[in-house]
């Protein structure tokens, strides 16, 4: 099951809706960027990432390291798959590991992303 898919660097904070697609990332480059566009470049999408930014900001950790936290907090993850492609990429990942949510955090983290965990069917 995948709980949490931060797709094409959309929970990293480099990519902005009005501007349109930054260049030389998966929404611009090969067969599948249209793919990717047509599934996760919305406005649904934006927003629910700067409601997550807006929690990450107020517990003091980088989107990236809180959502790779929320990841590692649900029991049904065996193992989280990190995509980077720069070892720079790996910092916030890796600060993850040593973050513990507390219940009301992780809660508020489900609640933003339930639409989400439902699959594919819905969108």
């Amino acid at each position: 099951m995948i709980l949490w898919q931060a797709v094409g660097g959309l929970l990293t904070g480099k990519h902005i809706l009005a501007k349109g697609p930054t260049s030389g990332t998966r929404f611009t480059l090969g067969a599948a960027a249209e793919r990717y566009q047509d599934r996760y470049w919305h406005d649904r999408e934006f927003n629910t990432v700067e409601e997550l930014r807006t929690v990450a900001d107020l517990a003091g950790f980088s989107l990236t390291t809180l959502a790779v936290a929320w990841v590692l907090a649900n029991p049904i993850i065996t193992a989280p798959i990190i995509g980077a492609s720069r070892p720079e990429q790996l910092a916030d990942s890796l600060k993850a590991v040593e973050l513990k949510l507390d219940d009301s955090l992780k809660q508020k983290l489900d609640d933003l992303t339930a639409e989400y965990r439902r699959g594919d069917s819905l969108r």
